[in-house]
């Protein structure tokens, strides 16, 4: 059980679909713990293994799909087998890593504070990532972000942390999250996330949430803001 409603979880399944390069209702009418899916794109540059509400689906270049038929998912869900495996056809494989899948239903509760303030002008987020380590930015997604907020401190117009949104498929708003690390620990990007959330169901989307397998902390984040966790994605480019 993942704890959403089963409206949410077709739109989510639709859009996953549409992203794949699936037909709209494939995900949707598979069963779970079903068969594995096969998604062809001979132009892909990456394989990507996706597994969400009990459907499993891979994604890239026919040649990979034809040499992983017969490795069970559990295998190709390890991101040091996907690159093995791709490897052996794209000798410049790379990792991109391997990520929870979250989503939410509701908004949270947002506490104001008398010390700090939203603010939605980009130049307060482009200050807060041109202070933060490059590693750190491209993770959050903030750069290419269409929607950000930032959280500003009043009494010296810092930059603090700043969240944004991609849109994906018209319907649903995957959230990324930047706080600089002088100030971490303080509940700053939750603060931002939570922002983000509300805002995403004020335009009428899901918002979703991808945790790096080895970002724990983003996890946790998650959870308490209300996501639930649906699935798992492991991807390799193949550049």
């Amino acid at each position: 059980m993942t704890g959403l409603a089963a409206h949410t979880e077709q739109i989510i399944l639709l859009a996953w679909s549409r992203i794949l390069g699936l037909e709209d209702t494939a995900l949707a009418a598979a069963s779970p713990d079903g068969h594995r899916i096969e998604a062809e794109n001979d132009d892909a540059a990456a394989v990507s293994l996706v597994q969400i509400f009990g459907r499993t689906v891979l994604y890239g270049p026919r040649s990979l799909l034809d040499a992983a038929r017969g490795m069970p998912d559990e295998v190709l869900a390890l991101e040091s087998r996907l690159l093995q495996l791709a490897r052996t056809q794209y000798p410049g494989a790379r990792i991109l890593g391997e990520a929870h899948l979250l989503y939410c239903e509701e908004p949270p509760e947002i506490q104001g504070s008398d010390k700090v303030s939203v603010s939605f002008d980009t130049e307060h987020v482009q200050r807060l990532m041109a202070r933060s380590p490059a590693d750190d930015v491209a993770r959050s997604g903030l750069e290419d972000s269409a929607w950000t907020a930032a959280v500003v401190r009043d009494d010296t117009g810092e930059v603090m942390s700043a969240a944004g949104r991609h849109v994906w498929q018209e319907v649903l708003g995957h959230l990324g999250v930047l706080t600089h690390p002088d100030h971490r620990g303080l509940g700053l990007g939750r603060f931002a996330a939570a922002v983000a959330v509300e805002e995403a169901f004020v335009a009428g989307l899901i918002p979703q949430w991808r945790a790096a397998a080895e970002s724990p902390g983003s996890l946790r984040m998650a959870i308490s803001l209300g996501f639930s966790e649906v699935g798992h994605q492991t991807t390799v480019t193949l550049d």
